[in-house]
């Protein structure tokens, strides 16, 4: 069933090309990533499969859920209409996961890649970023040690040979604070340090110090440093593609800039269904409502929730999507706001304050352009 609902999408997808193909910027065929993955029905994507909140295996039903997963989700969602329509392969190792995408058994890594230099250089590229992080600190809550001046002639435990101990030094020195670096094997080490008084603070990045935290017998008894002054280095998550397939490049940017476009604009999987295009009633017979003109369609949501959400007015053709494509991604996943908050934030069990990750509009660095 899912091969013949994966033709009949290919036909679709088709068709739309076909039918915006007076458009210079619509793709005139389909890429070879999305004729992979319409012929065999479902998305490849490479996932962390031991990072709590990001990727992890659900013990009771053996399946892999997380933050990177739900945006595989809104990509299968976005070609096919149905966000299960995935195939996720567990991955242990930065390297594990690279070699993966570059095989092509994987059409996107979603493994919390850090955006660099070196792989844009390597036949990669990087989507939109999905999440920022950086390094911060971990300290018990009964320290005299709770925000920077406090650093001062401190005992500062990070790992040897991570980007802790390559930034911290200067970012102290920023502050003109001086402070007693300890490199140790590790963050079970570091996090030994903490608890019996060696040291006063751990220095990593925030998710991992937040997992340290959540893991403590009395969680309460320590605090992560999550104001933005507080987190020092910036590091941008991205999902990573393999470059030269523009058409496959652009659904991805697209969708992940959907889904945070939909968050901007009030667009839930709750509110999803009042503002698509609705009936009005008919004078004549209640029973045979009218379909919503544009006119009134527009006066009642406007070309910002239209250019993403309406089967007519949208933009997803231009992708050779279905027009109103976003529907779909975000009635079964939410938007951006929901996929964190279930993940990560509120309603999750570690959970991390949004801080950077909130929208632009409330202090933090998510935003996407106006879909036009």
């Amino acid at each position: 069933m899912r091969k013949l609902i994966a033709l009949l999408c290919m036909g679709v997808l088709v068709l739309g090309w076909q039918t915006a193909a007076a458009q210079p910027e619509t793709p005139a065929v389909i890429g070879p990533t999305l004729n992979s993955i319409l012929s065999r029905g479902v998305v490849n994507c490479g996932v962390s499969a031991d990072f709590p909140g990001f990727g992890v295996v659900d013990p009771n039903s053996g399946l892999l859920n997380g933050f990177d997963v739900d945006f595989c989700r809104a990509l299968a969602a976005a070609l096919f209409g149905d966000a299960t329509a995935v195939e996720t392969i567990p991955l242990f190792s930065p390297t594990e996961g690279r070699a993966a995408l570059q095989d092509g058994q994987i059409d996107v890594l979603l493994q919390m890649a850090v955006v660099s230099l070196a792989d844009d250089a390597a036949d990669m590229e990087f989507a939109p970023v999905i999440f920022y992080s950086g390094q911060s600190f971990l300290t018990r809550a009964d320290s005299p040690v709770q925000d920077w001046p406090g650093l001062s002639s401190a005992n500062i435990c990070v790992v040897a040979g991570g980007s802790a101990e390559e930034s911290l030094p200067a970012a102290l020195d920023l502050r003109g604070l001086s402070a007693i670096i300890s490199p140790l094997n590790n963050l079970s080490a570091a996090w030994d340090g903490l608890s019996n008084g060696r040291c006063d603070a751990i220095s990593a990045d925030l998710t991992s110090l937040t997992l340290l935290q959540q893991q403590a017998d009395d969680s309460t008894a320590y605090g992560v440093w999550q104001r933005a002054d507080q987190i020092y280095t910036r590091e941008p998550f991205a999902p990573l593609l393999r470059a030269g397939d523009d058409q496959w490049a652009n659904i991805v940017r697209w969708t992940i800039l959907g889904l945070i476009q939909a968050e901007q604009l009030g667009i839930s999987s709750e509110t999803v269904t009042t503002l698509k295009r609705g009936k009005v009633p008919n004078p004549q017979d209640a029973t045979q409502p009218f379909d919503e003109v544009d006119a009134d369609y527009l006066n009642r949501v406007g070309w910002s929730v239209a250019r993403v959400l309406d089967t007519s007015l949208g933009m997803g053709a231009q992708l050779g999507l279905a027009t109103g494509f976003m529907q779909s991604v975000v009635a079964q996943v939410g938007h951006y706001g929901e996929i964190y908050a279930r993940n990560l934030g509120s309603q999750s069990p570690l959970p991390i304050a949004r801080t950077l990750n909130a929208l632009a509009t409330t202090g933090g660095l998510i935003y996407a352009p106006d879909w036009r």
